[in-house]
C-alpha cells in the first residue's frame, strides 16, 4: 500500500473517502477504527499519503492536543477530500471544494467535531451488532438539532428505537450528546442543565422531530480522567435528579460503548449502560 506511482482504487478507499464526504472530515483515529481493517497503522499512513500525492485526499497537520504523548511528532492531523475524492464523490453527495475552508478553520473546533463524529459512529456501529433490544436510528448534528426556543445547544442528538420497530410512531429514546473539551464551571454548567430542563418541560425537541420519545438523556463525554471526575463532582454539587444524565470518558466510549461504562451522578456507586433499564 505504500506504492509511489498513482493508486488503484480499492474498495477501501471509496469507504473512506464515502466516509469524508459524509462527515466533511475526519481524523487519523478515525480510520484507524473504522477503515482499513486489519491494517497496521504503518500501511495505513502509507496508504494515506498516497492518497495524498494524487490529490485524493488532503491532509492538514495542525496542532498536537493536549493528551497526545511525545510519540505524536507529527501532530494532529485532519483529513478531507482533494480534488480527486470530490470529484468521485459528487455523484452522490452535495459537497463543495472545502480544501481551503479545512485549512483556515479553528483546529480545535475540527477536533470537537471530529469526536463528535467519532463518537456517533461508534454507538451506531455497535448497536448494530450487538444483543441489545435497541439500535441508533437516527443522528442529527449541531445544526440539524439547533432550536431557536432552546437555551441549550447540544453537540448532536441520539435516536434509539427498538430493533424491529422503525418509524416515527415507535418508542424512541433521544440521547443529546455533550462532548466536553475544557473544565466547565459550574455556574456554565448550570444554564446548560436549566436550558435542558427547559427544552424537556417544553417537549422542544419532540415537537421538533415528531417522535414517540419515552425517554430523554444527557449524555456527557470528556476527554480525561481529570475532568471526568471534576465534572461528576460538580453535576453532584448541582443535586440534580429531574434529568437522566450521563458520564463517562472519550476513550471508553469509543473502546467499549454497550459496557458498563455510564457514571449517574446522585445515583448509588457503580455504572451503567447507555440505555440501562431499557434493555
Amino acid at each position: 500500500m505504500g506504492n509511489k506511482n498513482r493508486p488503484v482504487l480499492m474498495k477501501d478507499d471509496f469507504e473512506l473517502m464515502e466516509r469524508i464526504a459524509k462527515h466533511g472530515f475526519v481524523d487519523m483515529e478515525y480510520i484507524y477504527h473504522f477503515n482499513y481493517k486489519g491494517r497496521k497503522k504503518r500501511t495505513i499512513d502509507d496508504r494515506l499519503r498516497q492518497l495524498e500525492k494524487y490529490d485524493f485526499l488532503i491532509i492538514n497537520r495542525t496542532f498536537i492536543p493536549p493528551e497526545y504523548t511525545s510519540s505524536y511528532r507529527t501532530g494532529y492531523r485532519i483529513i478531507g477530500l482533494g480534488k480527486e475524492g470530490i470529484r468521485l464523490m459528487k455523484e452522490w453527495y452535495d459537497l463543495n471544494d472545502n480544501i481551503k475552508a479545512i485549512s483556515l478553520r479553528s483546529p480545535y473546533r475540527m477536533y470537537h467535531q471530529v469526536q463528535v463524529t467519532t463518537v456517533s459512529d461508534v454507538l451506531y456501529e455497535n448497536y448494530c451488532v450487538n444483543t441489545s433490544n435497541w439500535f441508533l436510528s437516527d443522528i442529527y448534528s449541531e445544526k440539524e438539532v439547533y432550536h431557536e426556543e432552546a437555551l441549550n445547544q447540544p453537540d448532536a442528538l441520539l435516536i434509539f428505537k427498538r430493533k424491529g420497530e422503525d418509524g416515527k410512531q415507535s418508542p424512541s429514546v433521544m440521547v443529546f450528546l455533550e462532548i466536553e473539551r475544557s473544565y466547565a464551571s459550574v455556574q456554565s454548567l448550570k444554564r446548560k442543565i436549566r436550558g435542558y430542563h427547559l427544552s424537556f418541560k417544553d417537549g422542544l425537541y419532540i415537537k421538533k422531530f415528531k417522535e414517540k420519545v419515552i425517554e430523554q438523556r444527557i449524555l456527557f463525554v470528556t476527554q480525561s480522567d481529570l475532568q471526568k471526575n471534576a465534572l461528576y463532582e460538580k453535576l453532584i454539587e448541582l443535586n440534580e435528579t429531574n434529568l437522566h444524565i450521563l458520564l463517562t470518558g472519550y476513550q471508553e466510549i469509543v473502546k467499549n460503548p454497550h459496557d458498563d461504562i455510564y457514571m449517574r451522578p446522585n445515583e448509588e456507586d457503580g455504572k451503567y449502560r447507555l440505555l440501562s433499564k431499557m434493555e
